[in-house]
């Protein structure tokens, strides 16, 4: 049914002989959702331009025509799309459907008819602010949505609309009213393969350029909250709604049961009780409002300010009832019924069939979704509405509006001080008082505080660790899995750099370069990696932003597609890396060490693999990699800063993808200490000698850690050993240091020097002189309280951002050393004594095994 034309144009077409009537609908995926602060109202000015005159029909020509083969036009905008539509008798649908796409192709947005237009829409915009029911519900957006783009007005402002010129709109034209952007809706009695190539040659001038970015946006974070607006209309209002998700997801069904059973139609719980019972409102109805992004489940009740305390006290009463016990089965039968026979009503005509296929095709891709909708409100059952109420109605997220008419400020009211309209603050401390606490999410039933990192266990078997800080408004995550390095073997060595490169750069829904815009503009940072032993992803970014960058950080980590074109680029420049990778000759006399250091063992091989490992990799086998690594049962969360612990574990878990599970780390030989001197003299054409002494050294969790990291300290650095003895005094390099890595299996303790070639075994003779030292006698007291407070200074001003201190931990539960590591790091480093630096020295310093190696020209 849904057909792609060359230039981008997504069709949807289908014959029905039921009535000789034709509907053509035009969707544009363009609202007041992707309107930039200068373009406020200009996707609904748009709405009326495009019938304002094109170079081939005057003005008013095009409402005219149809209207002369008895057809009628018109048009709609809303936070996320644009539609144009006719319908018309089928005989005439060649000429409808030219009118429609003249108007849509090619509008000339003559200055005049602007100015005119401009005035017409000031007065829209004053007409809705003329209506009470608006007037509260724009304030309801306003707090529930924040700086969500939903909680601005589509129509725009007065000041915003007036400012709009015939450049402006035309620049908007151009970047939205494109191809790619549109989908062309036809049903009616005709043969579709006239009404398709009539659709391809009508729209062939509507612009190829690719659709502007569209940004994302998640769930509203506003906390509870309440207001007044005191308004000059002769009625009061009081309105409130709670965040729900999108049309998309899986408790939308329940929630829309939920919403009929509460409050619509004259046998709904709150329509008996408030309005009919207790006579406290003349109005009062609930819904559930779930655009293409985050939606609202709202309750609105029209009463006077005398009666409004009591009206928000019966209603809350009423809700908290359904929350204790849900609903009955002959409740959730009659709203199964009123869902699907509104859908089957629709149905009957040609417009409205249109209606749902554009809808359901520009919003979930799929022009049959209403009828995967209408088998899940089948499924749904009153265990489904009692979980979703309690899931999404929470107080904690509530917001209320109380609409004041003028009534309740004049002077001399008889109403009663007890029965007189509550101030907002009233209004939310009964809501907490009557309705039941928030629910804890699922996935954190039991507070498990240590050190101010939270543990929350994720229903698929993860690990979310928290350490949440308000101070400043950044939240940083992190997740990862063992992996990496220490997961390959010289067949795929370099496959798990290559996807951490390919994680971000397209998903099943976003292509890379939407990715990359999207983080430029959260002003954020989200990456792949992958090291010696883990492979993740990591994201940072304002605390305001954390629902969109969290959603994009979800779809890049579940979702990731890894598309052929990106592909083909990383793994070229993979690859070129590789084949210079010698130009950095100490790294490649560190790399033939540990080769030698760990023979088989991963340890032994390059993150960037071999030109024979990465050249043929292909996209199923990264796909299936990263599936496999990066699924729920093998992943640590972690999170730092100002970030939300219950809020975002609920996300994570609803979230997770349930039919994968985390491939096991592969089984390994340990690593074997060496028994022999290894002497490896690889060859470079360059200037300079490179020298490597490597030991094996230790894992994370050994006692010794700390100890040859004091060792390590007093040896390198412009005051160490190794510096003042062999370049001061010796002049023998310009380079000289020593590197302990720990690592889940053992690491190493290595020594590097950069000479000239004729003072090689000068510089080894240095080095083993240095080693002897160290293993003969203790450092002094001077020496091990320097390299402590350098530690204990680094380790202080390292953790001071969140997202240190968030890869701190993950890595720290992923590596399975305890929760209290990232604080007793420094105590253990403090508590290091010259005897422990010795002990640790000739433990690991063993001359006789280790690796010598020597890179000359």
């Amino acid at each position: 049914m849904i057909n792609r034309l060359d230039n981008g144009l997504q069709t949807v077409i289908q014959a029905n002989r039921d009535a000789p009537v034709a509907a053509f609908q035009i969707w544009f995926h363009v609202g007041g959702f992707d309107e930039l602060e200068h373009e406020r109202g200009l996707a609904h000015l748009h709405e009326h331009m495009l019938f304002k005159g094109t170079p081939t029909r005057g003005v008013g020509q095009i409402a005219a025509e149809i209207e002369s083969c008895g057809g009628q036009i018109n048009a709609w905008t809303s936070h996320d799309q644009t539609v144009y539509h006719v319908t018309l008798p089928s005989h005439g649908w060649r000429g409808g459907l030219a009118v429609l796409a003249d108007a849509a192709c090619h509008s000339l947005f003559d200055p005049e008819e602007l100015s005119r237009e401009i005035e017409v829409v000031v007065e829209e915009i004053k007409r809705s602010e003329d209506t009470p029911s608006r007037v509260a519900y724009r304030r309801l957006f306003e707090m529930i949505y924040g700086d969500h783009p939903y909680a601005l007005p589509v129509l725009g402002t007065m000041e915003s609309v007036r400012s709009m010129t015939r450049e402006r709109m035309r620049a908007f034209y151009d970047k939205h009213y494109v191809a790619p952007n549109a989908t062309v809706v036809a049903v009616g009695d005709f043969d579709e393969a006239e009404v398709s190539a009539e659709i391809e040659r009508l729209f062939a001038d509507l612009g190829t350029r690719p659709a502007a970015d569209r940004k994302p946006a998640g769930l509203p974070s506003a906390e509870a909250g309440a207001d007044v607006v005191q308004t000059a209309f002769s009625e009061s209002r009081l309105v409130c709604a709670f965040p729900v998700p999108d049309l998309r997801h899986a408790d939308v069904p329940a929630l829309d049961v939920l919403a009929l059973v509460l409050g619509q139609g004259d046998s709904s719980r709150l329509f008996r009780t408030v309005r009919r019972d207790l006579a406290l409102a003349n109005e009062i109805g609930a819904s559930c409002y779930t655009p293409e992004r985050a939606g609202l489940f709202s309750i609105s009740a029209l009463t006077s300010a005398d009666r409004l305390g009591a009206t928000w006290k019966a209603t809350l009463e009423e809700l908290a009832g359904l929350l204790e016990t849900g609903i009955d089965e002959a409740e959730l039968d009659k709203a199964r019924n009123i869902i699907i026979s509104e859908a089957t009503y629709k149905l009957e005509t040609m417009q409205g069939m249109a209606g749902s296929l554009g809808y359901y095709t520009v919003v979930c891709e799929d022009p049959d979704w209403e009828r995967s909708y209408h088998e899940a409100v089948q499924r749904v059952s009153v265990d489904d509405v009692l979980r979703a109420a309690r899931t999404w109605l929470r107080v904690d997220r509530l917001q209320i509006v109380q609409m004041l008419g003028k009534e309740a400020a004049e002077e001399g009211t008889d109403a009663p001080a007890d029965v007189a309209a509550p101030d907002a603050a009233a209004l939310l401390a009964m809501a907490q008082q009557i309705l039941p606490p928030p629910p804890m999410s699922q996935a954190a039933r039991v507070a498990d505080v240590v050190e101010g990192i939270e543990q929350i266990a994720l229903p698929g078997g993860d690990t979310l660790l928290v350490m949440p800080n308000s101070a400043v408004p950044v939240m940083s995550v992190r997740v990862a899995a063992l992996g990496g390095l220490l997961s390959e073997t010289t067949a795929d060595n370099g496959h798990s750099r290559l996807l951490a490169d390919l994680l971000t750069r397209g998903t099943t829904s976003r292509s890379g370069d939407e990715i990359s815009t999207t983080v430029d503009r959260l002003a954020a940072d989200l990456s792949g990696f992958s090291g010696r032993n883990s492979l993740g992803l990591s994201a940072v970014g304002l605390s305001r932003h954390g629902d969109a960058l969290l959603d994009l950080l979800l779809d890049c980590l579940f979702e990731h597609d890894v598309p052929e074109d990106e592909l083909d680029v990383q793994r070229k420049a993979q690859l070129e890396d590789i084949r210079h990778k010698d130009d950095a000759p100490a790294r490649s006399c560190f790399r033939a060490a540990l080769a030698g250091l760990y023979g088989d063992h991963p340890y032994g091989l390059d993150t960037l693999g071999t030109l024979d490992s990465v050249a043929d990799v292909d996209r199923a086998t990264i796909q299936a990699l990263g599936r496999g690594r990066l699924s729920p049962g093998g992943l640590i969360w972690a999170a730092a800063g100002d970030v939300d612990a219950e809020r975002l574990a609920r996300t994570l878990s609803e979230r997770a993808p349930s039919d994968r599970q985390a491939i096991a780390m592969p089984e390994r030989q340990p690593v074997q200490q060496l028994n022999q001197v290894v002497q490896l003299r690889p060859a470079a054409d360059k200037a300079q000698a490179h020298v490597v002494i490597a030991f094996r050294g230790v894992t994370l969790d050994h006692p010794d850690r700390f100890a040859l990291g004091i060792l390590s300290t007093v040896l390198s650095g412009q005051g160490g050993r190794l510096f003042v003895e062999l370049r001061d005094r010796l002049s023998l390099a310009y380079s000289v240091s020593s590197a302990h890595v720990e690592g889940v299996e053992p690491g190493y303790f290595a020594f590097y020097i950069g000479t000239s070639p004729d003072k090689v075994q000068t510089a080894l003779t240095g080095l083993y002189a240095e080693i002897e030292k160290v293993v003969q006698a203790p450092l002094t007291q001077e020496e091990i309280d320097r390299a402590r407070a350098y530690l204990a200074g680094a380790h202080a001003i390292g953790l001071q951002r969140g997202a240190a201190r968030a890869s701190t931990i993950c890595f720290n539960h992923l590596y399975g050393l305890p929760r209290t590591a990232w604080r007793t790091h420094l105590e253990r480093l403090l508590a290091v004594t010259a005897e422990d630096v010795l002990g640790a020295a000739q433990r690991i310093l063993t001359v006789g095994k280790h690796v010598e190696t020597v890179l000359t020209p």
